[in-house]
């Protein structure tokens, strides 16, 4: 009978664990802290990534229309031009130690993969802690 109590406890002990921390998801999803979208909209800073003029105008653009609507949104960007996409990685991981922003954003082509795993994008969205988005600029709002 004393087997049956301490596996009794150990199985209370484990369900009062899970119940507290299916609580605490429960909270995080109603304050928007799970999702990239949800985490987006609650950064203050942001690196905005853009590899050539028409996806840096668009950038730009962008930029002045969040700082409108969120005028306490701290942008850091990055101008990456050459199409090394390993240089690339690099200048976005040490950006993202020096600058420290809580998300990133990345300006791509509108008739590029809209796919999260293709190319650099998909390599800086897997590879970054942070959470990782793309704008998509048309092809007549480039430089």
């Amino acid at each position: 009978m004393a087997h049956v109590s301490v596996f009794a406890v150990i199985g209370l002990v484990i369900g009062a664990g899970v119940f507290v921390a299916l609580v605490i998801l429960a909270f995080d999803v109603l304050r928007g802290d799970v999702g990239g979208h949800q985490t987006m909209a609650r950064a203050r800073r942001l690196l905005v990534i853009s590899t050539d003029d028409r996806t840096h105008a668009g950038a730009e653009q962008w930029m002045a229309e969040q700082r409108k609507e969120h005028p306490k949104l701290q942008f850091f960007v990055l101008a990456h031009k050459g199409g090394d996409e390993q240089g690339l990685f690099m200048d976005v991981q040490a950006s993202v130690e020096r600058d420290r922003p809580d998300a990133v954003v990345m300006a791509r082509h509108d008739e590029d993969s809209h796919s999260m795993q293709e190319g650099a994008f998909g390599r800086i969205k897997e590879d970054l802690a942070i959470p990782v988005d793309a704008i998509y600029i048309p092809k007549e709002s480039g430089a």
